[in-house]
């Protein structure tokens, strides 16, 4: 496999797609803005009806991504973020990680229809990225797992 030039150091196995669509939204728009700008087929979709407090009609669509499909998502992301969104994940990156060193991002889907890719403290669309857990287990042994993640992660971005 050719190295990935932004991201030399940090693998991911796969990762996960999760948004909710409020009856007021449209899905159909949203996951046409989210395949033109994160290139991530509608069929990938798994789609989950369910029933808001009010009796509204809330989705839940997820996906999983493979592993190749996972690394070109994150450099697509990571590409189109905007020096601010780069500049606050760098600053509080220990809130974007778990204690595995997976990566969890919040994009705003509202900006998403605007074909901009942003962060996001709200529901919006949700993506876990799973890392090599091998990675993980050879920086424990090196002593050094959370510095060597926080630099793979900083590499990154």
């Amino acid at each position: 496999m050719k190295e990935n030039k932004l991201i030399p150091h940090l693998q991911f196995l796969n990762s996960t797609i999760d948004i909710v669509i409020h009856a007021t939204e449209d899905k159909y728009k949203i996951l046409e803005y989210i395949s033109s700008n994160l290139e991530i087929s509608n069929e990938k979709f798994q789609e989950i009806e369910y029933e808001g407090h009010w009796g509204n009609k809330i989705l839940r669509l997820t996906a999983a991504i493979n592993k190749k499909e996972s690394q070109i998502l994150i450099e697509k992301i990571f590409k189109k973020l905007s020096f601010i969104d780069r500049e606050n994940l760098l600053s509080n990156l220990d809130k974007y990680i778990d204690e595995k060193g997976n990566l969890y991002l919040r994009l705003d889907k509202q900006k998403i229809c605007k074909n901009k890719i942003s962060l996001s403290d709200t529901e919006g669309i949700k993506i876990k990225f799973k890392v090599n857990k091998n990675q993980i287990i050879q920086y424990k042994k090196s002593g050094k797992v959370e510095n060597e993640i926080y630099f793979s992660y900083r590499r990154l971005i």
